[in-house]
């Protein structure tokens, strides 16, 4: 079965879709409107003080949302979003929780323990109940997955009435039979982890951090930002009942606190020999022998922010109702913590340049003597920094039918901090669109690379994998770290050291030092790799045996892929 998997994988790849030379002279035009002066320009307005970070719902956003329309509307765009109009809201519940009203007991043979909120343990409401008490007894469940494709489930049968104490994360290997990368964070997704556990009757969940994890995102971070900033979940249109995050509530645990909780149980299982037998696939579920009760409290209050999109139609009768989704996201984090001083957090690379491409996209599209076939598709999304929000309520409910949007090419942090000699699409492996991806960086004199990052799976932590979840075939394309002489160490170091000082800070600014001519190439990449599929007669598929086709494409039709 893998063999023949990787047979028909193999075939996909040797589709060609719009060779790299006819791209390169129909996208001529186009390639030239995409300017690094223009570019500049955009970032340093919505970057702006004035703009005070763009965070959902606040009138900086506004004026972005605002902005983006005005752009599409000068490039000769339609609008796409809700009743005829450049606007999507949506509605949704913010929460910012209290918490020295927070708690989680534990109540043993030694008698009662509590876990110090904020030292131990951090507590998210569920926002179907902000205010909440809840109790049960503790079952460890695993991983908290249940993946019958790679032969494994750790999760009790029993849990209702439970609370479901889980390790954070899914096992990784490198192997396709056992959890590659991508089908790793898919099934270490928190919410959808939940969501199961509720389906079998759990009433809380506990995760517990990983030593990993905390490498990636510090405890201290972590308890900073549940501390300064609101969490949201998107509300649906009628009802106002939430559409996102965990239907029950959520406790993340320090490993040193659940190990003490394992003794407590009287167990001595650590959690490396646990993450040991996930990796191995031996993890079993087992009772505790404890009871928790789990408190939760929060302000709620309840707001609008907006996602914009337009369409540029296509040319073709037919396939001008099909349609290339190019996105980006207009939020940031807002005001925060001040840090030297400076409490606006600006996201000038995140995403000011994004929504900054979309626009320059959307001119190039306009200076084309003819329109390709299909219709381009432009989103600017909300609440991308609060978990996808914006664009997961824009596949749920979008504003064209969702079976009409044959790619999402999302935009997320073009940098031009070095002058571009290869090219990443992030996700595109697993479609076809990897043929477009390729031949657009060829158009362009340029390399297309693997992903330099695979263990970050940045594929699913923006707006794409919101499509991707409703079957899109979708890819997040960015700049390689090659230089000239054909090294990536120096490239590699000043993107970690952006990481590690400048990444959700407020020293993310528009640089006028910056040349912005080195991030036109990137975009002109962008560009072309939606005009690639915009142009190709047959649509974008996933590849046979795929973990995203697998796991949310909708039923294939016959001959679906065979026209590729």
């Amino acid at each position: 079965m893998i063999a023949a998997a990787r047979l028909a994988a193999a075939l996909v790849g040797l589709w060609t879709a719009i060779a790299p030379a006819e791209l390169a002279r129909v996208g001529a035009p186009g390639l030239a409107a995409i300017r690094g002066a223009s570019l500049s320009a955009h970032i340093r307005f919505l970057a702006d003080d004035l703009l005070e970070g763009r965070a959902p719902g606040t009138p900086g956003h506004a004026l972005a949302a605002r902005y983006l329309a005005a752009q599409l509307q000068a490039a000769g765009a339609e609008p796409a979003g809700a009743a005829g109009g450049w606007f999507q809201p949506v509605p949704f519940l913010a929460m910012r929780p209290d918490l020295s009203r927070c708690a989680l007991t534990i109540a043993g043979a030694g008698g009662d323990a509590r876990f110090a909120t904020g030292e131990d343990v951090l507590i998210t409401p569920s926002p179907s109940r902000p205010d909440a008490t809840v109790e049960g007894e503790l079952v460890f469940s695993g991983r908290g997955i249940v993946a019958p494709a790679y032969r494994y489930d750790d999760v009790a049968t029993d849990l209702k009435g439970k609370i479901a104490v889980v390790l954070y994360g899914a096992p990784r290997s490198e192997r396709e039979d056992f959890f590659p990368s991508a089908a790793s964070a898919v099934y270490a997704d928190g919410i959808r982890k939940a969501r199961m556990l509720a389906a079998r009757g759990a009433v809380a969940v506990i995760s517990v951090a990983t030593p990993e994890s905390l490498k990636i995102y510090s405890w201290q971070e972590r308890v900073r930002d549940a501390r300064s900033f609101e969490s949201l979940a998107w509300l649906e249109p009628e009802g106002g009942a939430p559409g996102s995050g965990s239907p029950v509530p959520l406790a993340n645990l320090r490993p040193e606190a659940f190990e003490r909780l394992l003794r407590a149980a009287g167990r001595m299982e650590t959690v490396a020999g646990l993450l040991e037998s996930s990796n191995a696939g031996t993890l079993r579920p087992f009772a505790l022998g404890l009871r928790a009760t789990l408190t939760t409290a929060a302000s709620v209050r309840r707001l609008v922010s907006e996602n914009v999109a337009g369409v540029l139609r296509g040319s073709d009768p037919a396939l001008s109702k099909e349609y290339v989704a190019v996105s980006a996201h207009l939020d940031h984090l807002g005001r925060g913590p001040e840090v030297a001083g400076d409490g606006i957090y600006n996201g000038a690379t995140d995403d000011a340049s994004g929504i900054a491409s979309l626009i320059e996209i959307a001119n190039a599209f306009a200076a084309l003597p003819k329109r390709p076939p299909r219709s381009i598709l432009f989103l600017g999304v909300t609440a991308e920094e609060k978990g996808l929000l914006g664009s997961d309520y824009f596949a749920r409910h979008p504003s064209v039918p969702i079976s009409a949007i044959v790619a999402n090419v999302n935009s997320d942090g073009p940098t031009g901090w070095w002058r571009p000699y290869d090219v990443v699409a992030l996700g595109a492996e697993h479609s076809t669109l990897e043929t477009d991806a390729r031949n657009a960086a060829a158009a362009l004199g340029l390399k297309l690379s693997p992903d330099p990052d695979p263990e970050q799976v940045y594929f699913i932590r923006s707006d794409q994998y919101s499509f991707v979840k409703v079957g899109v075939p979708s890819a997040i394309p960015g700049v390689g770290y090659r230089d000239a002489s054909g090294g990536h160490d120096a490239n590699r170091a000043t993107m970690d050291k952006w990481l590690a000082t400048h990444y959700h800070q407020p020293s993310d600014e528009w640089d006028p030092k910056l040349d912005y001519e080195d991030m036109a190439i990137e975009v002109r990449y962008y560009f072309l790799t939606a005009l690639s599929v915009a142009l190709d007669p047959s649509r974008p598929a996933w590849k046979p045996g795929d973990v995203f086709g697998a796991l949310f494409a909708p039923p294939m039709k016959e001959g679906r892929i065979s026209n590729r």
